[in-house]
């Protein structure tokens, strides 16, 4: 099974002041708990959907190479990706799930806190082993990579989420289940919102290898047509939780403080 991390049913504060304007207004938003994948989606994985489906895209020689099993699928459009999630029993993440899942509550920029760290993230010129990679395509690294060991030399810091989600920024954008408007933070519901209800282009979060480092943070919005692809897109899915739902986590009390551990670590630029 893939594994997924709680976020519980709690408040965050979407968006983020001084950056574009579709990131504003800030708003309080309060959402259900759910699940959501700990990693984007790799290739090993996507190839048990394919066998078991029949389903193939068309790219997918070029990516199912024995280095590349763990690393993130891409070249799926978001109708692929849909099809992945209905398979494994879940869905695509709402962009607020999706967000509030990258920034925990406090209002951080990052997922592990306030500077831009290239030993903790994957974008353009961010110095990681995988960024001279034999075209584009290769230029993703594993999924979880940045965990904070050091990787055949390569010093690693942590960059996961106080969620426990990993490569929320960087690595690929993913997909979300969104419409994109440039203004529904102005007009969207503060309680579970879903996105419009209509649109011509699906919202697209994350940021990439190849995106430049002022783009590389979890209120970035950008999008894409549903039936585009692109070797730097990807995606991971959620699900709701049900009321009673066992799952075990740590007490939000304690994921709340973890973050406090990294803060002695000074920012690689």
């Amino acid at each position: 099974a893939i594994e997924m991390v709680l976020v519980p049913t709690g408040s965050f504060d979407r968006g983020m002041e001084g950056e574009a304007f579709d990131e504003q207004p800030v708003r309080r938003i309060h959402l259900d708990a759910y699940l959501i994948d700990k990693y984007e989606v790799t290739v090993a994985q996507w190839g048990e959907y394919q066998q078991a489906t029949g389903v193939q895209i068309p790219e997918w020689v070029l990516q199912n190479t024995v280095a590349r099993q763990v690393h993130p699928i891409t070249l799926v459009t978001w109708y692929d990706a849909q099809g992945f999630c209905q398979w494994a029993g879940k869905r695509l993440p709402t962009e607020a799930e999706w967000e509030r899942a990258a920034r925990c509550d406090d209002g951080r920029k990052y997922p592990w806190g306030d500077g831009l760290d290239a030993y903790r993230s994957n974008y353009f010129q961010s110095g990681d082993p995988f960024e001279g990679g034999l075209g584009t395509i290769l230029n993703t690294n594993p999924v979880g990579y940045y965990d904070g060991s050091v990787r055949e030399g390569y010093p690693t810091r942590d960059g996961s989420s106080p969620f426990g989600a990993h490569d929320m920024v960087g690595n690929v954008f993913e997909w979300t289940n969104d419409w994109y408007n440039p203004s529904y933070y102005t007009h969207s519901t503060d309680t579970n919102p879903q996105g419009p209800e209509k649109g011509v282009v699906k919202a697209v979060r994350g940021g990439s290898y190849a995106i430049d480092a002022s783009h590389v943070r979890p209120t970035y919005r950008a999008r894409d047509a549903p039936d585009f692809k692109g070797p730097d897109m990807g995606f991971r899915c959620a699900s709701s939780v049900q009321a009673g739902t066992a799952v075990r986590t740590r007490s939000w009390g304690g994921v709340k403080r973890a973050p406090q551990a990294a803060q002695g670590e000074t920012n690689h630029e």
